[in-house]
């Protein structure tokens, strides 16, 4: 009797198991059908959040970041700043530049490509020309 009573716990036990990786996957699924591709649309799910919808640090930003951010959208600041370092920035992390430790290294979840694009949206907030 009790190897019954283990053998239908176990299998409760697994049978609950299924149910929650299925209920996590679908959503994860999702996500990945909606994964950002456009500088604009990395930059607004990804960056907004600690830098603001127009790069400001004010709209879209997490209610409650602490330590406020430089402004993306210094344009004195942003033409005297390189793709370059900007890329870099963006791959390795705000600590690795000297920056906000916060920031953290992008490196392993965008491509070169999507690096390029995303500084490229991040110079519309100055309407400042890209700068090799």
């Amino acid at each position: 009797m009790r190897y019954r009573i283990a053998t239908i716990g176990m299998l409760l036990a697994m049978a609950l198991m299924m149910n929650t990786v299925l209920m996590t996957a679908a959503p994860m699924m999702a996500m990945a059908q909606t994964a950002p591709e456009t500088g604009k649309e990395i930059f607004e799910q990804m960056c907004a959040g600690c830098h603001g919808t127009y790069g400001n640090g004010q709209e879209g930003t997490k209610s409650g970041f602490v330590p406020r951010i430089g402004t993306l959208a210094n344009k004195e600041y942003m033409d005297s700043v390189p793709d370059d370092y900007l890329n870099m920035i963006i791959k390795k992390g705000g600590a690795y530049m000297g920056k906000i430790a916060a920031m953290p290294a992008w490196e392993h979840k965008f491509n070169d490509e999507q690096v390029v694009s995303l500084v490229a949206h991040i110079r519309t907030f100055t309407a400042t020309a890209a700068k090799k």
